[in-house]
C-alpha cells in the first residue's frame, strides 16, 4: 500500500534572509577562519541518504522557535533527482527522533502538500514542522529516511539516517551572512549593526539587518517575523516598522531596522535573532534562519552637540541635539532644544512618530513636545529640524541631564529608545551692543529706551539683524521679552521690522523692535532683554540674553538736523520747520510743522512718525500727528502738522521734542480748544473735540530728542501779514469794520471788509490735516461783544458748509456777521480787535490779533 500523503507539495516557507554589502555588483561574504575549519567538519546539510542510484535526500536546515504551540522545530528537506525521469515520492517518508529513541510527529506545511514528485534533473525543497519537548536539543535529533518495501519486515526499509552534528549549530556568526529559502527564492541576510540602550526597567535593542535577494524572483517580505531568543528559548517580539507591503527585487539590497524591548535582566545574556515565516494555514511561525547577535554593549549618550547615526526605515539618519535654551517660566524653567535629522541614505525614510524626554541624573523624566506630522518622511540629503519644548523645575541642571529619543508606542508595537544625547545649556549672554549668531544672521541689541505712552510707559528694544551668509535670506522671525530688576515683565512679544523688505541680501542689515508696557511708576535699576525665537501656542526658544545694562539715553540732535528714517521702502527725512506754544488764560497748546522728504527712488508714503514732549521737570505729554495719506514722489516734500494740549504745569521755557518712527497706528483725535471765541448772533463758531476720545497708542522706534530753550514763536502776532496756516501764507490789508445797513433805517449786523492774499506753499506735494481760519471781531467796550466766522482755506473740504478763502492775490473780500440786535449790544463804536485763529483738528490757536478803529480803512 502506497501512502502518498507523506510527500506533499509545498511553497517553501517564506523566510527572511539577508546578504552583506556588495562591491562592484558582486556579493562578497567574509568567512572567518573558524568557519572555514567548521566547513571541514560534519554539517547537517553535508549529510545525505541515497533514495536510489540517481537520487538523494539531505536536511538543508533545522531551527527551533518557542511559540504558542510550544517548542517548534522547522526543517527543510532537499531531494535531488539526477535521473532522466521524475522521481515519485509516494514510497518515501521521514521520521524525526531523538537519540534516546523518542519520536516526534512531523507535519508538512500546507504549501508543500502538493509536492509529490521531483522532476528529472532537479531538486525539490519540502518544509516540515514538529513540536519538540523542552529537553530535546538540536544535536539530539536524528532524521530517519524510510521506504515502503513489501518484501521487508513491517513493509518498510530504513534507507539511512541523518544525525544533527554533536558540535553543530544553526546560528550564523555575528556580522556573517546566511542564505535562507524564501518560497522559490533565496535571501542572504546578515546582522550589520546591533546595540542597546537601557533604562532602569528595560533594554532597548536596535538591529540593522541587511538583506539581499540572491534569487531570480521578486520576494514579498510582508509575512516575515523576527524574534529575539535566549539560549533557554525565552522569546521576545521584534518590531520591523514598514515591513508590511515591502518587496525586494532580484539583486536588490535593503537594510531593515529592527527593534525589541527586553527585560533588564536579559541584557547581558547571549541572544540570537530568529527569522521566521508566518504560515497562516498551519498557524505557526516557521524559523528559517538564526543569527547570533554580538555582545550588546550599552550605547553611551552622544556627546553634547555631536551627531549620532540611527537607522529609520533602513536608511542611515544623522541626528544631532542642539543647545538647550532655558527661559524663566511660572513655576520653573521653559526648555527648548532644536533637534536635527538628516537622511544620509539613498532612499526616503518614513520616520514615524517620536517621543522625547529630558531625563535627569536622578532619573526624573520630563516629556518634551513638538509639532508632529502625519506620514512624515525624510528625503535623502535633506535636513529637517524639529523644535522641542517643555517645562522643567528650576533645580534641573542641563549638564547632568540627557535627551532621550523614543519611538511612539502603538497598539501593536511598544515604545523603544532610539538614541540618547548629552546636552549643553546655551550660555549666550552679553550686554548692550553685543551680538549673537543665529543661523545665518548676526543679531545686535542697539538700545533699550523707556518712553511715555499715554497712561503708562513703553520699553522698546531696538535690534539690528544682519545677513552673514553669501546668499539672500528670508527675514527671520524673532521676538523677546524684558526683565526689570531681575523679574520678567509681561509676555513674549514678536519683533516688528522697521523695514519693508521681504528678503535680506548678503551683508545687508535691517532693524526691528520689541516693546512692552510697564506702569509709569516702575523704578528700574537694571534691565535685561531676552531675544527669542517665537513658537505657536507655546513659549518661544531663548536665543540670547542681553543683561546687566541701564536704560539707553535717547539720542539728541540740533533743531536744524533732520530726523532720518532709513528703512528700506520708507526712507525719508523729517525737518522741524515751525514750533510754537500758544498760551491763554485757560490753557496752552503746542503746535509744530515738519517737512517730510521722500528719499525713496519711487513714489511712496512717508513713514508714520510720532513723538512726545518732556519739560525740564520730567513732565511728559504725547503729541498727535495729522494723518498723511498721499504718496510722495522721489525727493518730493510734504508738510506734517502735530499738536498737544499742555497742562498748566508744563514748562515751556525749556523742553524737548522727541520724534521717532511709529510702529502700529496712532488714532487721530482732536484735542480740546485752548481759546474758543464766543459767537454772536448767527455767526459761525468752531466746535471742540471730546477730551475723552480714546487714543490708540503706537510704539515709538529710534527716538531722537530736539531741545528748545524758550520759543520765539510762542506769541500771537500783532500783524496780519505773512501769517502761516497749514502750508499757506495769508495777509490782510485795507481792513475796516462797519455797521451793515439793510436799508436806510435798519441795521442787521456787522460788515468787515478787507483785501487778502492767500498763497499755497508750492514746494509741498501734500499737506497733512485740514486747517481752517476763524475770523473773530471783539468790540473794545465794556460789553466785549464778539462775533466770528469760520472759513475753509484753499480748495476746501467736500461737504463743509463753511465759506472758502480761495487762493489769490489782493482779493477784495467782505465778511458779514448777521445780528439784528447788534446795535443794542454795542456801547461805543471806537475800537475793535480783530483775532485770527488757525483751527486744526478741532484745536483753535490764535495766530494774530490787532486793534483797529471803527469805520477807518487800515493797513
Amino acid at each position: 500500500m502506497k501512502v502518498r500523503s507523506i510527500w506533499i507539495k509545498s511553497g517553501v516557507a517564506s523566510i527572511m534572509a539577508a546578504g552583506l554589502m556588495l562591491q562592484g555588483g558582486e556579493s562578497i561574504f567574509i568567512v572567518h577562519q573558524a568557519q572555514a575549519a567548521a566547513a571541514k567538519s560534519v554539517t547537517l546539510s553535508g549529510q545525505a541518504v541515497s533514495l536510489s542510484a540517481t537520487s538523494r535526500l539531505s536536511i538543508r536546515d533545522a531551527h527551533f522557535l518557542m511559540q504558542d504551540k510550544g517548542k517548534v522545530l522547522a526543517y527543510t528537506v532537499m531531494i535531488t533527482n539526477t535521473a532522466s525521469k521524475s522521481l515519485d515520492l509516494s514510497d518515501y517518508w521521514l521520521r524525526v527522533k531523538s537519540k534516546s529513541g523518542k519520536s516526534f510527529k512531523s507535519t508538512v506545511i500546507e504549501g508543500d502538500k502538493e509536492k509529490t514528485s521531483v522532476p528529472a534533473n532537479t531538486s525539490q525543497y519540502i518544509t516540515y514542522y514538529a513540536v519538540i519537548d523542552s529537553a530535546t536539543k538540536l544535536n539530539d535529533l536524528v532524521f530517519e529516511v524510510v521506504k515502503w518495501d513489501f518484501s521487508a519486515a513491517n513493509y518498510e526499509r530504513n534507507l539511512g539516517k541523518i544525525a544533527y552534528p554533536a558540535q553543530g549549530s544553526d546560528q550564523i556568526a555575528p556580522y556573517q551572512p546566511g542564505t535562507m529559502l524564501y518560497g522559490s527564492g533565496k535571501l542572504k541576510g546578515a546582522v550589520k549593526q546591533a546595540f542597546i540602550t537601557k533604562d532602569k526597567d528595560n533594554g532597548y535593542v536596535t538591529i540593522n539587518y541587511l538583506l539581499e535577494n540572491v534569487g531570480q524572483q521578486v520576494i514579498d517580505l510582508s509575512k516575515t517575523v523576527f524574534n529575539l531568543q535566549t539560549q533557554s528559548l525565552s522569546v521576545y517580539n521584534v518590531s520591523a516598522v514598514g515591513l508590511e507591503g515591502l518587496a525586494i527585487q532580484p539583486r536588490e539590497r535593503k537594510v531593515i531596522t529592527l527593534r525589541s524591548t527586553i527585560p533588564a535582566s536579559v541584557v547581558s545574556k547571549p541572544l540570537s535573532m530568529v527569522v521566521s515565516i508566518n504560515d497562516e494555514a498551519s498557524k505557526v511561525s516557521l524559523p528559517t534562519g538564526v543569527f547570533s547577535l554580538p555582545s550588546l554593549k550599552t550605547q553611551a549618550p552622544s556627546e553634547a552637540g555631536q551627531p549620532r547615526v540611527v537607522y529609520m526605515d533602513g536608511q542611515p539618519v544623522t541626528t544631532t541635539a542642539g543647545q538647550a535654551f532655558l527661559n524663566q517660566s511660572s513655576g520653573g524653567q521653559a526648555l527648548s532644544i532644536d533637534f536635527s535629522l538628516t537622511n544620509t541614505g539613498t532612499s526616503s525614510a518614513a520616520t514615524g512618530a517620536f517621543d522625547f524626554f529630558l531625563v535627569t541624573k536622578a532619573g526624573a523624566s520630563y516629556a518634551l513636545t513638538y509639532t508632529k506630522e502625519e506620514n512624515a518622511s525624510l528625503l535623502p540629503g535633506i535636513a529637517k529640524t524639529i523644535s522641542l519644548s517643555g517645562n522643567v523645575p528650576s533645580s534641573v541642571t542641563i549638564a547632568d541631564s540627557q535627551l532621550l529619543m523614543k519611538s511612539t508606542a502603538t497598539e501593536k508595537v511598544k515604545s523603544y529608545v532610539i538614541g540618547a544625547y548629552s546636552l549643553q545649556a546655551a550660555s549666550q549672554e552679553g550686554g548692550l551692543g553685543s551680538a549673537f549668531s543665529y543661523n545665518d544672521y548676526s543679531v545686535q541689541l542697539k538700545s533699550i529706551n523707556r518712553m511715555p505712552n499715554q497712561d503708562n510707559d513703553m520699553l522698546v528694544a531696538n535690534m539690528s539683524i544682519t545677513n552673514t551668509s553669501s546668499v539672500a535670506k528670508q527675514i527671520p522671525v524673532l521676538g523677546g521679552y524684558f526683565m526689570v530688576n531681575g523679574v520678567r515683565i509681561g509676555t513674549e512679544q514678536k519683533a516688528v521690522s522697521l523695514d519693508q523688505s521681504v528678503t535680506l541680501a548678503p551683508g545687508a542689515t535691517l532693524e526691528a523692535i520689541v516693546s512692552a508696557e510697564i506702569p509709569y511708576s516702575t523704578s528700574i535699576q537694571q534691565i535685561s532683554f531676552v531675544s527669542t525665537e517665537p513658537a505657536a501656542d507655546k513659549p518661544g526658544k531663548m536665543l540670547y540674553q542681553f543683561t546687566g545694562q541701564q536704560l539707553s539715553e535717547i539720542k539728541t540732535s540740533t533743531i536744524g538736523t533732520p530726523y532720518v528714517i532709513d528703512g528700506t521702502g520708507q526712507k525719508s527725512s523729517i525737518s522741524i520747520k515751525r514750533t510754537a506754544i500758544y498760551k491763554s488764560d485757560a490753557a496752552q497748546t503746542f503746535y509744530t510743522e515738519l517737512e517730510a522728504v521722500n528719499k525713496e527712488a519711487r513714489t511712496a508714503q512717508i513713514a508714520s512718525i510720532g513723538g512726545y514732549l518732556v519739560d525740564k521737570n520730567g513732565l511728559s505729554v504725547p503729541i498727535q500727528f495729522a494723518e498723511l495719506k498721499d504718496r510722495i514722489s522721489p525727493e518730493g516734500k510734504a508738510l506734517l502738522s502735530a499738536w498737544a494740549q499742555l497742562p498748566r504745569a508744563f514748562s515751556g521755557d525749556s523742553y524737548q521734542l522727541v520724534l521717532g518712527q511709529t510702529v502700529g497706528s496712532t488714532g487721530s483725535v482732536a484735542p480740546p480748544s485752548t481759546e474758543q471765541p464766543s459767537s454772536g448772533g448767527s455767526s459761525g463758531s468752531t466746535g471742540t473735540a471730546n477730551p475723552s476720545t480714546p487714543i490708540t497708542a503706537s510704539v515709538l522706534a529710534k527716538p531722537t530728542a530736539y531741545t528748545f530753550i524758550g520759543s520765539a514763536a510762542d506769541e500771537t502776532a500783532n500783524s496780519l501779514k505773512d501769517l502761516k496756516i497749514g502750508g499757506y501764507s495769508l495777509s490782510l490789508t485795507k481792513t475796516a469794520l462797519f455797521l451793515n445797513a439793510k436799508d436806510l433805517y435798519t441795521v442787521d449786523g456787522l460788515r468787515l471788509q478787507t483785501t487778502y492774499s492767500l498763497q499755497r506753499d508750492s514746494q509741498y506735494e501734500a499737506i497733512a490735516g485740514t486747517h481752517k481760519l476763524v475770523v473773530e471781531v471783539v468790540n473794545q467796550d465794556n460789553n466785549k461783544t464778539t462775533v466770528s466766522k469760520t472759513f475753509q482755506i484753499g480748495a476746501g473740504v467736500q461737504g463743509s458748509t463753511d465759506d472758502i478763502l480761495k487762493e489769490g492775490q489782493d482779493i477784495d473780500f467782505k465778511i458779514f456777521f448777521s445780528d439784528p440786535d447788534i446795535q443794542s449790544k454795542l456801547q461805543s463804536n471806537s475800537k475793535y480787535r480783530l483775532n485770527l485763529y488757525d483751527v486744526f483738528q478741532g484745536s483753535q490757536i490764535r495766530i494774530a490779533s490787532k486793534e483797529y478803529p471803527w469805520f477807518i480803512i487800515s493797513e
